[in-house]
């Protein structure tokens, strides 16, 4: 009884004084519902008229107050939507016309492209749909491969700039890659662009592109019986108005800035030794200091860029990617680049009469083989990886068909890259030393990378102690690297 007396006492206390609600009920958390209920009930008490007098009715009463706005609020609303409605009708439509207004009063009126890259940005960490503009089958669109080239539509890149020439080579002095990924297997793969279009690219390739190559990202792309990501690839259609394939980039996968010893001055040389689509990391590079194959300035390159030797090997001629704009690349370099290439086997005993229609379609029609003179021949002494008979000389020589005045030339040799080959190229010429810096850059099958220069860390991250032939040959660590 005397709870129930004081829980009454209380609950009067708070109806005649709100200023006491708190102190009588306490400060527990649980009552602030039933305490905000007592200010409204005395709120409301408040409010009503003393029974003398007369309550009001007609136009002026709440109810008719109430309705009254209620309507002004709905038919505000109705002219706010409509008004909203009218002024982005009136902005899409004028937009395009004070665009080219501004363009014609400025000089700098952007042409009516019909180029496929989306608005947006391509991101390191996070994937982002691009379109699919072109799918075809690689080197001969017309026949099934393995080989597929793929064009993926992106914002359009501009080449950067700022610092100085010897700041812009150094930036330009590297390889980036772009990540696609399998949606429904949430795995994916890094792929190296044949050209560095992605953002912020110092590529001198970029020079003399077109706006339609400078919006694309040209890779090559090879289907594995066990590759899910090849076959997606393979499998995908090319629609330049969906975007389609998740990609995220770029990614640097060898950069002279960040994995050179600090300080370090720019190379005198670059040997790369390549194997498979590992070519592709090669040619990005190449292309980055000597523009495209067709044309180009080479600028940054003829302004103290390295030399570049590229050492290619592939399992037969008919798997050879790239030739035709290898070889335009080294004609076009003035020596400054050579290329040669491995392949294991050859069928027969190859001559230009022999070559079979896949290895001319690997060829191109650009370039013709040809028997090399016993006077130009080369003999190497057999090694680990070629077989005891074999003599390790070109069995072919690719030449232009274009230009029979061209002297430039790959070899083609019937063998794996062996340790003499290497030796003699990294040797000092005609018995004086090479000057300068020379930097290795090993890119290809596991297999291949771990023969060459052994293989990486287990996380596949970190670059693991130096061995194979460079090891044996006397190279030092910090001027080789795996890709």
């Amino acid at each position: 009884m005397m709870a129930v007396s004081t829980m009454k006492r209380t609950a009067r206390v708070v109806v005649r004084s709100g200023a006491c609600s708190t102190a009588a009920v306490g400060p527990s958390t649980r009552l602030a519902p039933s305490n905000r209920a007592f200010h409204a009930s005395h709120r409301r008490q408040d409010e009503t008229p003393s029974p003398g007098t007369p309550l009001r009715a007609g136009p002026g009463s709440s109810h008719d107050r109430s309705s009254s706005s209620s309507s002004r609020a709905n038919s505000a609303s109705g002219m706010s939507i409509v008004n909203i409605v009218i002024a982005s009708a009136a902005i899409v439509i004028a937009a395009p016309h004070a665009l080219d207004l501004y363009g014609r009063i400025t000089g700098t009126t952007p042409s009516r492209s019909t180029s496929s890259s989306i608005p947006g940005k391509l991101e390191p960490y996070t994937h982002h749909p691009l379109p699919l503009v072109l799918s075809a089958y690689y080197p001969d669109p017309a026949s099934a491969s393995v080989h597929k080239l793929l064009h993926i539509g992106l914002p359009a890149s501009l080449p950067a700039s700022g610092g100085s020439e010897t700041d812009e080579l150094k930036k330009a002095l590297r390889i980036r890659s772009v990540y696609i990924k399998e949606p429904s297997l949430v795995i994916e793969r890094a792929y190296t662009p044949l050209y560095d279009t992605l953002p912020g690219s110092y590529s001198a390739a970029l020079q003399d592109a077109s706006a339609e190559e400078r919006q694309r990202l040209d890779l090559l792309v090879k289907r594995y019986p066990d590759g899910e990501l090849g076959k997606m690839l393979h499998r995908a259609v090319a629609n330049p108005t969906v975007p389609q394939l998740e990609v995220r980039g770029p990614v640097d996968t060898w950069s002279f800035e960040r994995d050179s010893v600090a300080g370090g001055a720019i190379p005198e040389r670059i040997v790369m030794v390549v194997g498979g689509t590992g070519v592709t990391p090669a040619y990005q590079l190449v292309t980055n200091l000597f523009g495209g194959p067709t044309g180009g300035s080479g600028k940054r390159a003829m302004e103290g860029g390295p030399m570049i030797d590229v050492v290619y090997a592939t399992q037969s001629l008919e798997n050879a990617l790239l030739l035709p704009e290898l070889h335009a690349l080294a004609a076009n370099s003035k020596d400054r680049v050579t290329v040669s290439l491995f392949a294991e086997h050859l069928a027969g005993s190859p001559s230009p009469s022999t070559l079979s229609p896949t290895q001319l379609a690997a060829l191109g029609p650009t370039l013709k083989a040809s028997t090399p003179s016993s006077s130009s021949r080369r003999s190497w002494l057999p090694s680990l990886f070629s077989k005891a008979s074999s003599s390790l000389e070109p069995k072919l020589h690719l030449t232009s068909s274009l230009s029979p005045t061209s002297t430039t030339t790959i070899p083609v040799y019937e063998s794996r890259i062996t340790q003499q080959h290497l030796e003699s190229l990294l040797s000092p010429q005609n018995g004086k030393p090479i000057p300068g810096r020379t930097l290795i850059l090993v890119s290809g099958p596991d297999g291949m990378v771990e023969a060459i220069a052994g293989s990486k860390s287990r996380d596949g991250q970190s670059q693991g102690s130096l061995s194979g032939i460079l090891a044996k040959i006397g190279c030092r660590q910090e001027d080789v690297f795996k890709l």
